[in-house]
């Protein structure tokens, strides 16, 4: 049994000056409480482990971008303790074996693994199949890495209705492509066909990488309508925006693309208002020289994982959020809707912790990065508060 004392715990919602004793799961929150290992924590925050419910494993036939071994290296390094991978991988994730295969493969990082499913057209009357080796679902509208884009509506409304007979929850990449102010201004109406079909078919939605507006009003008005869905937004559209990727080119190639800053400042504010359920990275690691090749050749997507928790900490040191709000979009609000036994501080819950330092700052460099993919979009910057020790499942994974 660990026992972390003298900390600042945020538990039951609210900060508490308490002690925590565990080894898989949170045995304890309490004062005296006694264990084989003791470890002082005076002057440090203790979080529960953040979830990042969208990234990028890659691993497999490009694993020269990133492996299960230098992901969980950098998600716990950032006080993630655990990460939902999705299925654009080379092979992609459409087979129960190859599902199979690749948690094996996971199992050896230091990061608790979730795994979506790809939809194909080959698959689709096969879905209740995959949905026993998957922990959901994820549906390509628009471009991505590989071949699982669909674009036939008649195929979407049988998707739609398998996933929801599955009852597995089904991730969408609704912005359907395109120049990038074209993707930024159709936004919204992309995602409202998905949310029509989420209504027609009673399936249990989640909205990825929202980046405007007009597409969080669209899914929060779809909400009080009883539409079973969730949104995620990410970092890179909370700290960059189009024209940051004019100047900066390919390594702010993503898709979908930046938007505009009334777009990010209105993310911010719907952030703190509780209008954003979930922050995730899309951590989607390409080398430096596949990224040095010019906008038009370079592949979209940047890394992030590493990172997320740490530029929310510095949000919150800028009372620019509130704790309670990071909290909820990386690890309650995650946990709830992907039934994850984690996400909480509380006795009986996964051992997934991390312990924070809020005075620390330091600047983000090439240098500290994890990823194996040795860059970040966010270089350069220098943020305060920063993850000093990741337990995920009572394991010691960090430092």
């Amino acid at each position: 049994m660990t026992i972390l004392r003298n900390a600042t715990v945020f538990v039951d919602g609210q900060l508490r000056k308490t002690d925590i004793a565990f080894d898989e799961k949170i045995r304890a929150i309490g004062s005296n409480l006694s264990g084989d290992e003791q470890i002082d924590c005076s002057g440090r925050l203790i979080l529960p482990g953040g979830i990042d419910v969208h990234v990028h494993a890659r691993d497999l036939n490009q694993s020269h971008k990133e492996d299960w071994a230098s992901l969980g290296r950098a998600a716990v390094s950032g006080g993630v303790t655990t990460v939902c991978a999705m299925p654009n991988t080379d092979p992609p994730l459409d087979r129960p074996e190859i599902v199979r295969a690749y948690r094996e493969r996971a199992a050896s990082a230091r990061v608790n693994a979730k795994i979506y499913g790809g939809i194909t057209r080959d698959n689709i009357g096969r879905l209740e199949e995959l949905a026993r080796d998957v922990d959901a679902f994820k549906l390509y509208l628009g471009e991505t890495t590989g071949n699982l884009v669909i674009t036939d509506r008649k195929l979407h409304r049988e998707i739609f209705k398998g996933i929801a007979q599955t009852g597995k929850l089904l991730a969408v990449h609704a912005q359907r492509g395109g120049p990038p102010k074209t993707v930024t201004r159709h936004e919204a109406d992309d995602i409202h066909y998905v949310l029509d079909l989420a209504a027609a078919h009673e399936t249990k939605l989640h909205l990825v990488h929202v980046t405007t507006r007009r597409g969080v009003e669209a899914i929060v008005e779809a909400k009080r309508s009883k539409v079973d869905v969730t949104l995620e937004t990410c970092p890179q559209y909370l700290f960059f925006t189009e024209r940051d990727r004019e100047q900066r080119g390919a390594w702010l190639k993503m898709n979908p693309p930046l938007a505009t800053e009334e777009d990010r400042e209105f993310l911010w504010w719907a952030l703190a208002e509780g209008l954003i359920d979930i922050v995730a990275t899309d951590h989607a690691p390409h080398t430096q020289e596949e990224k040095s090749v010019g906008y038009e050749r370079a592949p979209a997507g940047v890394p992030g994982v590493e990172f997320m928790l740490v530029l929310l900490l510095n949000a919150v040191n800028a009372q620019k959020l509130s704790l309670k709000r990071l909290v909820e979009v990386c690890c309650a609000n995650p946990a709830k809707r992907f039934g994850l036994p984690t996400g909480e501080l509380s006795v009986g819950r996964d051992a997934d912790i991390t312990v924070i330092d809020m005075n620390i700052a330091r600047t983000i460099t090439r240098e500290s990065v994890r990823s194996k993919c040795g860059w970040s979009p966010y270089e350069g910057l220098r943020v305060q508060g920063w993850p000093v020790m990741t337990f995920v499942k009572g394991r010691a994974v960090y430092p």
